[in-house]
This record gives C-alpha cells, sequence and structure tokens, in this order.
C-alpha cells in the first residue's frame, strides 16, 4: 500500500470516529478547517453513505484507492470510497471479518473500537478495563492535549473545547502566513477557504491549467481528473504530503 492511500485511510477512518465528541452542529466544517485534525473531506455522519465536503475529494479518494470513477454518480462513489476506506481499515489492523458481519455498519464499528485502542496504547493510555466511551474520550482529550503542546500552546486549566479552537487558529493561520495572506481581522472559515483556494490556483499555475471562468472546486476537479498524475508527481495541492 503506497504512502499517501495509507494516510488517507488512517485519517479518514480515525476521523470518522473519534475525534468527534466535541464537533457541534455549529462546527466551522470546512475542509482545510478539519484537515487540522486530519479528517477533511470526512463523511459527515455514521450512515452507509455518508457526506462528503467536497465531490472533487471524493474522486480523489476513489482514485487513490484504485475505484473506476466513469460513469458513476457521486453518491454511488461516496458509498463506494465510504466502504472502501472502512475494509481497508479493517484489513490493515488485521480484523477478522465474521458471518455475523452482515453490513459495512458492524465492520465499521470493530474498526472503531481497534483505532480507538491502537491509539491508546500509542499515548500510553491502558485499554484495559475501560468501556468504550470512557475510553474514547480520554483518546480524545489527550490527542487535543498533544497536538498543542506540538504548536507550543500552553494546556493549563483549558479544556478541550478551548483547546480545540486555539489549535485550529493557530494552523490555520500558520498555512495563511506561509502563503503571504493578511489573517487580520477575519473569520476562521472564511481564512480556511482563502487558503485553500490560494492553494488550488496555485496548483494550477504550476501545472498550466487555465483558470478563467472556474471556481476553485472545478479546478481541483480538473487536477485530479484531468492532471492527477502531473500533480502528485510535482506535489502540489492537494498531493504535498499531508492530506488536505
Amino acid at each position: 500500500m503506497n504512502r499517501y492511500l495509507f494516510l488517507l485511510i488512517s485519517t479518514m477512518v480515525l476521523g470518522m470516529f473519534w475525534i468527534a465528541p466535541t464537533t457541534s452542529a455549529k462546527s466551522d466544517h470546512h475542509p482545510l478547517i478539519e484537515s487540522v485534525w486530519g479528517i477533511d473531506n470526512k463523511a459527515e455522519d455514521n450512515k452507509g453513505q455518508g457526506h462528503f465536503f467536497s465531490d472533487a475529494m471524493v474522486k480523489l479518494h476513489a482514485k487513490e484507492l484504485g475505484m473506476e470513477i466513469e460513469g458513476k454518480d457521486m453518491e454511488t462513489l461516496k458509498e463506494e470510497v465510504y466502504e472502501a476506506l472502512i475494509m481497508n481499515a479493517a484489513e490493515e489492523l488485521e480484523i477478522k471479518i465474521e458471518v455475523e458481519d452482515t453490513s459495512i455498519e458492524d465492520i465499521k464499528k470493530k474498526v472503531h473500537k481497534a483505532k480507538i485502542i491502537k491509539k491508546a496504547e500509542e499515548l500510553g493510555i491502558e485499554p484495559d478495563g475501560k468501556d468504550p466511551k470512557t475510553l474514547a474520550k480520554m483518546v480524545y482529550e489527550e490527542s487535543i492535549k498533544q497536538k498543542a503542546g506540538e504548536l507550543g500552546i500552553t494546556t493549563e486549566d483549558k479544556d478541550s473545547k478551548e483547546l480545540k479552537k486555539m489549535i485550529k487558529e493557530k494552523k490555520i493561520k500558520q498555512e495563511a502566513d506561509a502563503l503571504g495572506i493578511d489573517t487580520d481581522g477575519k473569520d476562521l472559515r472564511d481564512l480556511a477557504k482563502e487558503v485553500q483556494e490560494t492553494k488550488i490556483l496555485q496548483a494550477a499555475t504550476q501545472l498550466g491549467i487555465d483558470t478563467n471562468g472556474k471556481n476553485a472546486e472545478e479546478i481541483l476537479d480538473m487536477i485530479i481528473t484531468v492532471y492527477y498524475d502531473e500533480a502528485k508527481s510535482q506535489r502540489v495541492y492537494p498531493f504535498e504530503g499531508e492530506l488536505h
């Protein structure tokens, strides 16, 4: 399995399961904001089809998974990507599929449990004797603290919700600064959108794509469907190293 596909599967599956506890209906959903957690363009609910933030990124996931995208409507492709990500994660985790696992949701539950336990062990949390919900909460909170520490954010006297907001802001502003984007007075969602659009336009310029009359999503779709090999070899957005 190539490095990019492994990253894609890991981030998608982790995102679908354990980062959700503090996500509210009013969350700042935007692919670049979610990418702080490695869950960009994720399935937003627990249903079989799921909902993805970007159709273009669904196509990217499909191509990385070796799927044929021609002639398929988007809902069909989303469902196939959703199921393939779960099955690949189950294979990576060496999860045994039983006869009683009659649906993809049954398998997803097993992947969820295995991912939580694996992440807990990585964080030095003893999983034995803890119910799944308690363990997931502990993993989430410790992951937030760890990410905050990596960014130099003080965690003392701050809860996970506050830390998550601070991490989002710092990561997005770091990316904006690197691109020369003015961050003063801008809403985080608007800033994230500007960062992503700037990256898409930079990639289009490098690939020689005519952007006249096209919006960011249309250009991204072209990068993925028409210039896939060139974009990947040149490591332009969305092939920069992290899944955005």
